[in-house]
């Protein structure tokens, strides 16, 4: 199942600093948890056993924040201590099936674990993809196969890396950006990786006359993206592009939550992202983190400066997902008080939102003294203060449920 991904970048938004949204569409069924990464020093010669292959691993791998699903090392998006942030999308192009490589979601994780920027990132990604190229992930049919798309962004930078077998095409992003499924890469791309033209025209996918390739329109498959994906992208592409110079958490969680325009039905969403970075380096990034079924709709603001509480966490391939989780999707708000808690969560996602503005101002002169011990004592109080207002407000609603089924059931109704 395709994704749907954002970013704005600071001459975009409303405050100056990089927005980053993206949308897992996993099988709504599939158990969903965070993972954390914490920052690691490797010795010479060491290795890293991904889902498939075994490579060298770096000398030094950063801390991130990561979604990834049961049976997978890698994560379908993540944030990493830099302010990094990176998503994947399945994508169809004529290339797929031809390696059995890295997954998009090994190749997610490899790259925040190696880099600091968005540039970087985009070099480290590229060279993955040509050494190793790309494989499905577990349990993937062959007509399901598929190659990559990559959304990057830091608090200066983003781009789109478009991958096709052992190949890459790369496009900076300019103020904003939305990306899914859909072979978005025309004619627009600012690098190709070495012998891509060359394979498109030895393959009769492209003329040999000296123009510049479309990359879509000599290497997306037929058939490939459907009209809904080209539905949720036209619709995010203009409420980006509207709100530019304005663009806020708000809108980036409506872009999540958005199923395109009248009669396109997208598949729920299982887990969202929206990240927040600045260039100062006296910012702490922040994850907000969502599960469970779109009517849920609330985000746990999350510093990237330590691990995550353990209801968000999976350490291993627990195959029941976090606490969350469970309990957005075994207690579905679909009953008649789902307009209150509607108003309920609304009015606690205003309340995280606030904690996080201040929570941010907090650790400002923390990051700049370099005290990282104070500054996880503070963000572990931080998530846990915001987990037991949640489990207050959650509980209150789950009781209301209970009293009007039981009501109900007297009713004979």
């Amino acid at each position: 199942m395709g994704c749907d991904m954002a970013a704005a970048l600071p001459a975009a938004t409303g405050d100056g600093s990089t927005l980053f949204a993206h949308r897992s569409n996993r099988p709504i069924g599939e158990a969903q948890a965070l993972f954390w990464a914490p920052r690691r020093d490797y010795a010479a010669g060491e290795s890293v056993s991904v889902q498939r292959l075994t490579l060298p691993q770096a000398r030094r791998t950063h801390a991130f924040i990561g979604l990834r699903p049961v049976g997978m090392w890698g994560c379908l998006h993540g944030v990493n201590e830099h302010g990094l942030a990176m998503g994947t999308t399945p994508t169809c192009t004529r290339l797929r099936g031809e390696t059995a490589g890295l997954t998009g979601a090994d190749l997610v994780r490899l790259t925040l674990e190696r880099s600091a920027t968005a540039r970087q990132a985009v070099e480290t990604t590229g060279g993955l993809v040509a050494r190793c190229g790309q494989g499905p992930y577990p349990g993937c049919s062959a007509e399901d196969d598929h190659d990559n798309a990559f959304l990057i962004a830091d608090g200066k930078e983003a781009y789109l890396l478009a991958a096709c077998g052992a190949h890459w095409a790369v496009q900076q992003v300019g103020a904003v950006r939305a990306l899914n499924e859909v072979c978005h890469l025309r004619k627009d791309w600012d690098r190709i990786s070495p012998g891509l033209a060359d394979l498109a025209i030895g393959r009769g996918w492209w003329p040999a006359d000296g123009s510049k390739m479309d990359f879509a329109g000599a290497l997306e498959a037929e058939g490939g993206a459907g009209r809904l994906s080209y539905g949720w992208w036209g619709l995010a592409t203009m409420l980006l592009e509207q709100r530019s110079g304005a663009v806020d958490h708000t809108l980036m969680r409506q872009l999540l939550s958005e199923p395109g325009p009248a009669g396109d039905m997208r598949p729920s969403a299982a887990a969202g992202l929206v990240a927040q970075t600045a260039a100062a380096p006296d910012a702490a990034p922040m994850a907000w983190h969502t599960f469970g079924l779109p009517r849920f709709n609330l985000y746990f603001p999350l510093p990237v400066v330590t691990e995550p509480p353990r209801f968000l966490r999976c350490d291993g391939y627990e195959e029941n997902g976090c606490e969350l989780w469970r309990r957005t999707t075994r207690e579905p708000l679909d009953r008649p008080f789902s307009s209150a808690a509607r108003t309920a969560l609304s009015e606690l996602q205003a309340c995280f939102d606030q904690r996080a503005a201040e929570f941010s101002s907090e650790t400002a002169a923390l990051k700049r003294t370099g005290d990282e011990q104070g500054l996880r004592r503070l963000a572990e109080s931080f998530m846990q203060s915001n987990w037991e207002r949640f489990e207050e407000v959650w509980g209150g609603l789950m009781g209301k449920e209970a009293a009007w089924e039981m009501v109900c059931q007297m009713d004979g109704l």
